[in-house]
């Protein structure tokens, strides 16, 4: 009964110390705040020397009211967007909060690599993280390369700047060490690439990029770099370079080793250039269009009227010292010019003419007719022979 009695007179002592002060001290006698808990031994605290307040593997099914507002609880395990730690109910936006939820807070990815991750963002359902390894990654908690934004939709990406100094995407890459870089000591090493990939079916596929390569060697006052596009054609998944560009600033189309300024291996098209050749002008100007005089057509005829060598037009012997010249295109008109020349034979052998003239007749915008005779024949007529002759036309 006695101790009874005690034990009556301690509750009360308890309960009216705390109704005058208002502070409760658990293990100390001098409480500095309502509630003063003190460890057994602060300078060598015990493992059970703390407060624990109460676990709970999910929040409640129903949810917490006004007048819990703040109440606090720790998650024993991740519920949906909540990982394990310290919660409490925000009344006001009727949801519980992450204790620290503005803050990066210690996780794991799914495939249980450490990390950092923004919670206030995984609380929208974002991943944005940073790995022990410091790979960084948004939209994803795995990224695969140092930096990887990953999400569904519009995945754009821009810098916004306005000042006379624009935005630059820097690509850079040394030799020796990120603290003390040197010129690489390895020809043609690559400098930095922009890549592009996509899924075959089977499997993510390096598709193609623009790169660029140290052109040699670098060496002091010289850092000599080439450019380089690569894509990927039907039927394979292996990258062919299709284009060079050089130190000297030699263009390469299907060659890796271009000698001229534009060195193209394989077949050209000019759309909207019609057949025929091309002319320059003093500018470098191209086109089908004359830019003077030119030779339209030429040739070496025999006399049976057989061409050795022709261009721009064909030959056909109509009879005996008389020829067709017919134009592969129709001149815009017959004011052309035309040079014949006939073989000087020297009255020597079969070829007994020592005075053959040659003429044009029956001039037309698709060709012309070629006459051959001979006025030594002992008479005034002049007598039509089949003789070796040259003839040119030129038009401007």
């Amino acid at each position: 009964m006695k101790n009874v009695t005690l034990a009556i007179l301690a509750i009360f002592t308890l309960f009216f110390t705390t109704l005058t002060k208002a502070q409760v001290g658990i293990g100390n006698t001098s409480p500095m705040s309502m509630l003063d808990i003190q460890a057994s031994d602060p300078s060598n605290p015990a493992s059970n020397d703390g407060i624990l307040i109460p676990r709970v593997s999910k929040f409640p099914e129903t949810d917490p009211g006004h007048d819990q507002n703040g109440m606090l609880v720790y998650l024993t395990a991740p519920v949906g967007t909540f990982n394990t730690g310290f919660h409490y109910w925000h009344a006001p936006e009727n949801r519980w909060i992450s204790v620290g939820a503005e803050e990066w807070k210690d996780g794991f990815s799914s495939t249980g690599e450490p990390l950092i991750y923004a919670s206030q963002a995984k609380l929208s359902g974002t991943d944005v993280i940073i790995t022990d390894s410091g790979k960084v990654g948004i939209g994803t908690d795995t990224p695969v390369e140092r930096f990887e934004f990953k999400g569904p939709g519009d995945n754009d990406f821009q810098i916004t700047s306005a000042n006379t100094n624009p935005p630059n995407i820097i690509l850079f890459n040394t030799g020796g060490t990120l603290d003390a870089p040197a010129a690489f000591t390895n020809a043609n090493q690559e400098i930095g690439s922009i890549i592009v990939k996509t899924h075959d079916g089977t499997g993510i596929k390096e598709t193609g990029g623009f790169r660029f390569y140290i052109d040699g060697l670098a060496t002091p006052g010289s850092a000599p770099s080439k450019f380089v596009l690569n894509t990927t054609p039907a039927g394979s998944t292996s990258q062919l370079t299709r284009v060079v560009v050089k130190n000297d600033g030699k263009m390469g189309i299907g060659t890796q080793e271009p000698t001229e300024i534009l060195d193209v291996a394989g077949n050209i098209r000019v759309r909207n250039l019609g057949s025929g050749a091309l002319y320059s002008d003093s500018h470098g100007n191209i086109s089908n269009a004359p830019m003077g005089p030119i030779t339209v057509a030429a040739g070496l005829v025999e006399g049976n009227g057989n061409a050795l060598k022709i261009y721009g037009a064909t030959v056909s012997r109509i009879n005996k010292g008389n020829y067709q010249v017919t134009f592969s295109s129709p001149r815009s008109s017959n004011n052309y010019i035309i040079n014949l020349a006939s073989a000087d034979c020297n009255d020597a052998g079969d070829c007994d003419y020592d005075d053959p003239g040659i003429t044009y007749l029956n001039r037309q915008t698709t060709g012309f007719r070629v006459n051959i005779g001979d006025s030594d024949n002992g008479g005034t007529a002049k007598e039509d022979i089949d003789l070796e002759f040259t003839f040119s036309v030129i038009d401007f």
